[in-house]
C-alpha cells in the first residue's frame, strides 16, 4: 500500500527533485576565462610571492560565478545585479592584461603585424586615411564613434532588459562576453602593442577640438599593453551591431551610424593597425555566428536565426510578480 499525507491523499512513490540553482552561461563563461588565466599564472607566474594576489582573486571570481551569484533571488535587485555584474567586472580583467600577457611571450609581436600590413599596403594605412580625410569635423566624429564604444553594450543590454526581454539579454550578454574573453586569450597568448606605443602622437589640438583629446586622455590612462590584436574594440561593435540586427532593429540603425566610423577611427587615429582591426571584425562576426552554439552548450535556450527583431518570447522584467528568474 502506499502511504498518504495527514489529509490522507496518497503521496506519490517519486516525488519531483527540488530545484537547485545553476549558473548562468554568462557565469560558466566568465568562471571558465578566469580558470584558464588562473591555471597561467599558478604554473607560469613567478615568482609565486608577487602572483598570490591574482590567483586568490581568479578563485574567488570562480567561486562567486558558479555558486554564490546562482544564489540570488531571481526577482528584484538581486536580479539585477547577477545579470550586470559581468559587466562592471570586464574593465577590472581588462587592467591585468598587460601582466598576463608577459607570462608566456617577453615582449610584443609588433614586427610580424608591422610585416602583413606592409606586404598588403604600400604605406600605413593611418598615414594614407590621414592624406585622404583630413576634414577636422570628420575626424571628430571618427573619435566620437571610438568613445562610443563604451556605451554600445549598455545601449543593446539596456533597450533587452528595460522590455523585460532578458532571455534575449542573457543570449546577448553571453556572446559578447564570449567575444570579450576571446580577445582578451588572444592578448595574452600572442601580445601586440600596436601603433599607440610605436609612433609618437600628433599634436591633438591640431587633430580636432574636443574628441582626439578625450580619446588620447581615456589612452593614457587606461589603455592596456599588448592589447591590440585583434581589436577588441571592433570585435565586440561587430558582434553587438549585428545581435542589434537579430533582436531589435531599432538599435542597430542606431549603431550604423556608429560601428563603421568606430572601425574606421582605430586605424586613423593609430589606435590599431588595420591588421588589428580586420582581424577585430572577423572575430566579431564568428562571434556572432557561434554564439547560439555557444550558449545553447552552455545550459543556454535555444536561439536561431528567426529569433530576430523581437520575435522571441518576452518575460516579465526582475522584480514583476510573473518573472520566473
Amino acid at each position: 500500500m502506499g502511504k498518504n499525507n495527514e489529509r490522507g491523499v496518497p503521496l506519490s512513490s517519486e516525488a519531483p527533485a527540488p530545484h537547485r540553482p545553476r549558473p548562468r552561461p554568462h557565469e560558466l563563461l566568465t568562471a571558465g576565462y578566469l580558470v584558464v588565466t588562473g591555471f597561467l599564472v599558478a604554473t607560469l607566474g613567478t615568482p609565486p610571492t608577487t602572483w598570490w594576489p591574482v590567483l586568490a582573486a581568479h578563485g574567488l571570481g570562480v567561486v562567486a560565478a558558479v555558486a554564490l551569484l546562482p544564489l540570488l533571488d531571481t526577482r528584484g535587485w538581486q536580479s539585477v545585479v547577477r545579470d550586470w555584474l559581468p559587466v562592471a567586472v570586464l574593465p577590472l580583467l581588462y587592467t591585468e592584461i598587460p601582466r598576463l600577457n608577459q607570462l608566456i611571450s617577453t615582449g610584443y609581436h609588433d614586427h610580424a603585424i608591422r610585416a602583413v600590413e606592409f606586404a598588403v599596403f604600400q604605406a600605413p594605412p593611418r598615414i594614407t586615411l590621414r592624406q585622404l580625410l583630413p576634414w577636422r569635423p570628420f575626424v571628430e566624429y571618427l573619435h566620437f564613434s571610438y568613445v562610443a564604444y563604451y556605451l554600445l553594450l549598455p545601449i543593446l543590454g539596456g533597450a533587452l532588459y528595460l522590455r523585460g526581454r532578458l532571455r534575449e539579454f542573457r543570449f546577448m550578454l553571453a556572446t559578447v562576453l564570449a567575444t570579450f574573453y576571446a580577445c582578451y586569450l588572444c592578448f595574452i597568448i600572442y601580445p601586440v602593442a600596436g601603433p599607440w606605443y610605436r609612433v609618437p602622437h600628433p599634436d591633438m589640438a591640431s587633430v580636432g577640438l574636443f574628441f582626439p583629446a578625450l580619446v588620447h586622455d581615456l589612452l593614457v590612462a587606461g589603455a592596456a599593453k599588448g592589447a591590440a590584436f585583434p581589436s577588441s574594440h571592433v570585435a565586440v561593435a561587430v558582434v553587438i551591431w549585428l545581435l542589434a540586427w537579430r533582436l531589435t532593429r531599432p538599435v542597430f540603425w542606431l549603431l550604423a551610424a556608429i560601428v563603421p566610423a568606430l572601425a574606421l577611427g582605430t586605424v586613423y587615429g593609430g589606435f590599431h593597425y588595420a591588421v588589428d582591426s580586420a582581424a577585430g571584425a572577423l572575430v566579431g562576426v564568428a562571434g556572432f555566428l557561434g554564439g547560439p552554439y555557444v550558449h545553447r552548450f552552455l545550459g543556454g535556450d535555444s536561439f536561431d536565426s528567426a529569433a530576430s527583431a523581437g520575435s522571441v518570447s518576452r518575460e516579465p522584467h526582475p522584480g514583476h510578480p510573473g518573472h520566473p528568474g
